[in-house]
């Protein structure tokens, strides 16, 4: 039996809750937010203990393994205190939004023989799987182009999030991008010697407008250019203005360009189910469902994945080494904004040895 908690019941730390608790073998121990009416709320619907100090989650009895799902700029300190109660710790995406932060996290893990898990769960998405397998079998032949969006509503920074306005859309969805891609590419193993792809250039324009004629003081969009040693070139589109009058909260579309073939996905507005009520929705069918009371959809895979690592004594397929690049990445993009300039990627971002920062 793994015993869990949650510390952060948002959106996606109600997702890890109700995973946990409907997984054989695994037991929610407790909930633990600064809301108390939620934590309550929560624990009393799955049969756990609430919490509001994550410091007496941490000390309660038969907890092996915690979820942290706090605000980006949130994670650090609890996970870094999580590893260093000698817990397991699997910590939403972004790792960290600093890589100082991200290798004190590494750190701790290994100082206390415990594990990292970094929850890029998109890399559990049927469409970034079949994009995986086409190009892993060579059905694209050699990729030339990759055009990436995803983006969000309005509704998502201004009132879907508490804390929109103190993060970008680059933490919330780039993450994501950067994350698919180097997977995708091998990216890991080739900054290491081996095959894959490796990004050579960062290019990134932002503007913050909209948003901040609202009150909210962050950024409207990205927009990234990547180029690969290979010579592939890839343009990723992240904004969180579209209109709340949208059939879906996202907009996910990717199209890969190869010297043979090319592969289309749409994730969102494909119309798999369409809604018809006051307006038309796209109903997701992918990310997360309730089948007969257990939660399902690749959002849940990652969390499933980590607790039968953690049973089977193995690591799991991602780790803070992976949270790391994608910060410092993120790092390069806000530089290249801020200087209008491209960035060399002329360094390893998987490297533990390298400066922090």
């Amino acid at each position: 039996m793994v015993g869990v908690a949650v510390i952060g019941l948002g959106v996606y730390g109600e997702v890890h809750a109700r995973t946990y608790a409907a997984i054989p073998g695994v037991e929610l121990v407790g909930v633990c937010d600064v809301r108390e009416a939620r934590a309550e709320a929560l624990a009393s619907e799955l049969g756990c203990k609430a919490f509001v100090d994550y410091a007496a989650l941490l000390a309660e009895p038969g907890v092996d393994a915690v979820s942290v799902a706090l605000p980006d700029h949130l994670h650090a300190e609890v996970a870094i205190a999580v590893l260093n109660a000698g817990k397991h710790a699997l910590v939403e995406k972004p790792l960290a939004i600093e890589p100082a932060q991200c290798m004190a996290m590494i750190r701790a893990a290994d100082t206390n023989g415990v594990r990292l898990m970094t929850d890029f769960a998109q890399r559990w998405s049927p469409p970034i799987q079949h994009a995986k397998s086409a190009i892993a079998a060579g059905r694209l032949g050699d990729i030339q182009l990759i055009y990436y969006r995803v983006h969000d509503t309005i509704f998502v920074p201004t009132k879907m999030l508490s804390w929109g306005g103190d993060s970008t859309v680059a933490w919330f969805l780039a993450s994501h991008c950067l994350d698919n891609l180097l997977w995708l590419f091998d990216a890991r193993s080739a900054y290491a010697g081996g095959p894959g792809d490796t990004i050579s250039r960062i290019r990134t324009l932002k503007r913050a407008r909209v948003l901040a004629g609202l009150g909210y003081p962050t950024a409207d969009f990205y927009l990234t250019t990547l180029e690969w040693a290979s010579g592939m070139v890839t343009t990723i589109e992240n904004c969180w203005i579209l209109p709340e009058s949208g059939p879906t909260v996202f907009d996910m579309k990717m199209e890969f360009i190869g010297s043979t073939g090319s592969l289309l996905v749409d994730g969102s507005h494909n119309r798999m189910v369409e809604l018809q009520s006051d307006k038309a929705e796209y109903l997701d069918t992918t990310a997360y469902l309730d089948i007969f009371g257990v939660p399902w959809g690749f959002a849940t895979e990652s969390i499933k994945h980590f607790v039968a690592a953690l049973a089977a004594g193995s690591t799991p397929r991602v780790d803070g080494i992976d949270g790391l690049a994608v910060t410092r990445l993120i790092q390069a993009m806000e530089t290249s904004a801020a200087t209008e300039m491209p960035v060399e990627i002329d360094w390893n971002p998987y490297d533990t040895d390298m400066a922090s920062g």
